[in-house]
């Protein structure tokens, strides 16, 4: 469960390293004449983003198992957002528990290898304990509305994102210079990449100027920014797939860059859309500057999935 990290994959987590260092003075040589409310915001997120590399970094040392811990750790803050969002945290608090179940046995069952019975176990297992806790309460009011709520959230935020700690039991993801460590990093740095591009171009460009994709589900989306994060990813995809993969030639990295892409975009609507219709932009304040665990992690739900299926078409 803990190997010893590749020296690969300490070199790579170096430059990140210092990539972040450099970004942190570019922002604080850009924010420097800024407004000062538009200043802390940005300070805030900067910091966040400092304490989340520390963490991500530190877990994908320990491999697996931090692997495992801190996406077990993501998965259970962000349903507990989930589940106050729709109202559910407390009236429903029975079978919120047994989602919180389902979760550590999810992720436990990928850190001991049970490789099949992780494919199944939320889609079928998770339902059925979610619809029997249902029926032991006696509850007919909502079921289908609660039983469907709670499912839908462990299908993106265990289910969907625990594809990201199945990259290291799937037989496809064991080469590369780093294992499976190199195959988590280019996913993580895909996703984050597309959200950054997505949001930094989106924002840059004037309110009469941007070309909207979906007003209502999420006002800040836009075409110039979808675009660009398209791009962007894709020639991140293309560069970094020699160091952190086996994807070869310029084709394979290409249309994982294009699915990222996609995937990341409907990830980030999907829970927009959850949270429109609640009535709220973001899932909680836990992160300053970027809200909640839901609306860090949202991309990934989706983005998570498609990498391993797709990549693990071509490789096994």
């Amino acid at each position: 469960m803990i190997t010893f990290p590749s020296t690969t994959l300490l070199w790579l987590l170096g430059v990140l390293l210092a990539a972040l260092v450099a970004g942190s003075a570019l922002r604080f040589a850009s924010l420097r004449n800024a407004d000062e409310t538009l200043r802390r915001k940005r300070f805030a997120s900067l910091r966040t983003w400092w304490i989340l590399a520390i963490l991500w970094g530190g877990c994908l040392l320990a491999g697996r198992l931090g692997v495992c811990l801190l996406l077990t750790i993501a998965s259970l803050i962000a349903f507990y957002e989930y589940a106050a969002l729709l109202g559910i945290r407390e009236r429903e608090r029975p079978v919120v528990i047994s989602a919180y179940a389902i979760a550590v046995i999810h992720y436990g069952l990928i850190l001991f290898e049970q490789a099949s019975a992780s494919v199944v176990f939320v889609p079928l297992g998770g339902l059925a304990m979610v619809a029997l806790v249902q029926i032991l309460q006696g509850k007919a009011k909502d079921y289908i509305r609660t039983t469907g709520a709670i499912f839908w959230g462990m299908m993106t935020l265990f289910y969907g994102m625990g594809h990201a700690a199945y990259l290291f039991i799937h037989p496809a993801f064991n080469g590369g210079a780093a294992g499976p460590a190199g195959w988590f990093l280019y996913l993580m740095l895909l996703t984050e990449s597309n959200d950054i591009f997505q949001a930094l171009v989106g924002r840059s460009i004037g309110a009469d100027k941007r070309h909207l994709i979906t007003p209502t589900l999420s006002p800040n989306k836009t075409w110039e920014g979808f675009l660009s994060g398209l791009i962007a990813t894709i020639a991140l995809a293309i560069l970094l797939a020699p160091w952190l993969t086996t994807l070869s030639q310029i084709l394979q990295p290409l249309a994982v860059g294009f699915v990222i892409a996609v995937a990341g975009f409907f990830g980030d609507i999907n829970m927009s859309g959850i949270k429109r219709d609640n009535g709220v932009k973001d899932g909680s304040h836990l992160l300053p500057g970027m809200g909640g665990m839901v609306d860090r992690i949202d991309s990934l739900t989706f983005t998570a999935p498609a990498f391993v299926y797709l990549v693990g078409a071509w490789l096994v």
